[in-house]
């Protein structure tokens, strides 16, 4: 593994039930054969939330004592530095700025060191009214901040150019939904730097057009928000204490699913929609899609891996993604994260595992709220006004769980904590701002039949990575460009693989994060004390009684329309919870799954 390089810097020291019984019945039996349970409040509750909020500001965590040790055995380090097993977690439309901007400042920034934050300079947009609407730590009540911006951001790639460059081309595009928008689709002109400058505008059009009014102030300042440390005390405190990537971008300039392509395929086979173009979303189906995945060439190698989702959702956003190429491993090499936590515990992970969050109920991919708010909602005695909810606490206490699981495991033969990283990101922007402009790409392979006539020469937008060894100091900034060829660059070059497209063959490896020839030992990483979430009434069942009408999240949506186009093509598509929850129970039961997964290709 490679050590540092000047572009890094780091501390070398160390809810009610269906009236009808034959649905309550169906019910049961979906939730038992899915591994359902009933969430109760994230571990660390109010206290953690106390602890969690102080490790946030950038104090610093106490030092182990004997009690927080039990439970942590020394464990024998590999023969270098490095790591044999890797797990990626990738949440949902989240900015570098908006997640991590607030991450470092002069009072806490190690001396010597720097970081591209929103500390450390002047940023803004301009309103239509000339006034200066600035970044800002988000305001206002607890539960009202951790559910912003809402609503969602425009994510599309018309929406993205326009946040990127300032550009509405042709004017009329403004008062036009994605769908409708005509060429260029306000890209600009060849070799046009990103001036960062069209958040608000692009935020404020797209607000209009949804509600039909004009948004006040207050509306659209949000869109140029950010969550401090104190609030997502669970990820600062490990982007403080192992490395965090402060020039990572996203492969395109748009939604999830070509970014998700591109993170595993190096390539999404010209396309910059989810569900744009002739072929609608059935396009992901394609066979002419059969591409070489990093999966495909881990098997070719006999190399385990696996992709874990969650127990309630039953399909996997990845495996329908790219379907032509890896669907004979649906049954094989895909599992829960029930089974997720015994392999950990176990010592049994694979070689490369991806996790995906919960996308489809009670969603914990810390994707912003969709739409406009509507249909108020009596949630504990409080009026929550929106569709899915979205909460990134959920979020933070996921990886609080998945990072848990990790410093626990002290297999002596297998994975454990020692010999494991764990990389997290997010796929995309999703609208939020950010204020660095993103670099040239190089297009994955010479083709003219792209969507919307891009390109894919320029990256996308800035968003949060973080890397967690034994083998990465505290402190670690790591300021080279990276983006997401860089994991499919990591493992083909660590197996000799060979690369799978242009866009991966240069690109840099997460390599970089390992930065010390002495692991630190789990006791000496620091706890983590996610805030208290707020019960959700997703939580109880897929449909409880009374939000069974709230519309999807857009990932949830997406995944639900895959499910209409392969198995129900021209059915209509799930937009509630209740339509979704009867889609997947006719058609999503069996498809993915099975154990012994790390067994596999040996």
């Amino acid at each position: 593994m490679s050590s540092p390089s000047p572009s890094h810097e780091s501390e070398q020291n160390e809810s009610e039930p269906n009236n009808s019984e034959a649905t309550t019945a169906s019910r049961r039996q979906f939730l038992t054969r899915a591994g359902y349970t009933v969430a109760g409040a994230a571990a660390g509750g109010v206290a953690g939330g106390i602890i969690g909020a102080a490790v946030g500001r950038g104090q610093a965590a106490a030092p182990q004592t004997e009690q927080s040790q039990i439970g942590f055995s020394r464990l024998t380090p590999q023969k270098g530095p490095g790591f044999d097993h890797l797990i990626v977690m990738m949440f949902e439309n989240r900015s570098f700025d908006n997640l991590l901007g607030y991450l470092y400042d002069e009072t806490n920034l190690p001396a010597g060191k720097t970081f591209n934050g929103l500390n450390f300079g002047d940023y803004s947009n301009l309103d239509p009214h000339g006034q200066v609407i600035p970044a800002h730590p988000y305001q206002g009540q607890t539960d009202f901040v951790m559910h912003q911006p809402s609503p969602d951001p425009g994510e599309q790639y018309d929406h993205v150019n326009v946040q990127l460059f300032n550009n509405i081309d042709p004017p009329e595009n403004a008062n036009r939904r994605p769908d409708q928008m005509q060429p260029p689709y306000n890209a600009p002109p060849p070799g046009t730097k990103a001036n960062m400058a069209g958040f608000v505008r692009d935020y404020i059009n797209d607000m209009k057009f949804r509600s039909g009014r004009d948004p006040l102030i207050d509306d659209y300042r949000v869109v140029m928000g950010s969550f401090t440390p104190e609030m997502l005390p669970v990820f600062s405190t490990l982007a403080r204490s192992f490395a965090v990537y402060d020039d990572w971008h996203c492969a395109v300039p748009s939604q999830t699913f070509c970014n998700r392509s591109f993170f595993h395929a190096s390539t999404s086979h010209g396309f910059v929609t989810n569900e744009g173009g002739p072929e609608g979303i059935a396009k992901w189906f394609n066979p002419g899609n059969a591409v070489d995945t990093i999966f495909n060439r881990l098997s070719d190698a006999h190399i385990p891996w696996a992709v874990y989702f969650d127990d309630r959702q039953l399909v996997s956003l990845t495996g329908f993604i790219h379907a032509p190429s890896i669907q004979k491993y649906w049954k094989t090499n895909f599992r829960t994260m029930t089974q997720f936590y015994e392999d950990v515990a176990n010592g049994d992970l694979p070689a490369y595992s991806f996790i995906e969050p919960r996308l489809l109920y009670d969603h914990n991919d810390m994707h912003p709220p969709v739409g406009i708010r509507v249909q108020p909602t009596n949630v504990d005695g409080d009026i929550i006004t929106g569709s899915a909810i979205s909460d990134v606490r959920a979020g933070d206490a996921l990886l609080h769980r998945v990072y848990s699981a990790v410093r626990q495991s002290a297999s002596k033969k297998g994975s454990n904590a020692l010999n494991t990283m764990l990389l997290v990101t997010f796929d995309e922007h999703g609208g939020t701002y950010d204020h660095v402009p993103p670099g040239k790409a190089e297009p994955p392979e010479e083709r003219m039949d792209t969507e919307m006539d891009f390109r894919f020469d320029r990256l996308g937008v800035r968003v949060p990575a973080i890397a967690i060894s034994a083998y990465t100091a505290r402190n670690t900034i790591i300021h080279e460009e990276m983006h997401h060829g860089s994991v499919v660059a990591t493992l083909t070059k660590k197996y000799g693989l060979g690369h799978l497209t242009r866009r991966d063959k240069n690109a840099r490896t997460i390599d970089n994060a390992i930065n010390l020839k002495v692991p630190r030992q789990p006791q000496d990483w620091p706890d983590t004390h996610p805030s208290y979430v707020p019960a959700n009434p997703e939580s109880t069942a897929p449909v409880p009684a009374g939000d069974d009408d709230r519309p999807l999240s857009p990932p949830g949506a997406g995944l639900m329309a895959m499910l209409v186009a392969r198995y129900e093509p021209g059915a209509p598509i799930p937009r509630t919870y209740r339509e979704a929850f009867n889609l997947v129970s006719r058609h999503g039961m069996g498809l993915f799954g099975s154990k012994n997964i790390n067994k596999l290709d040996k």
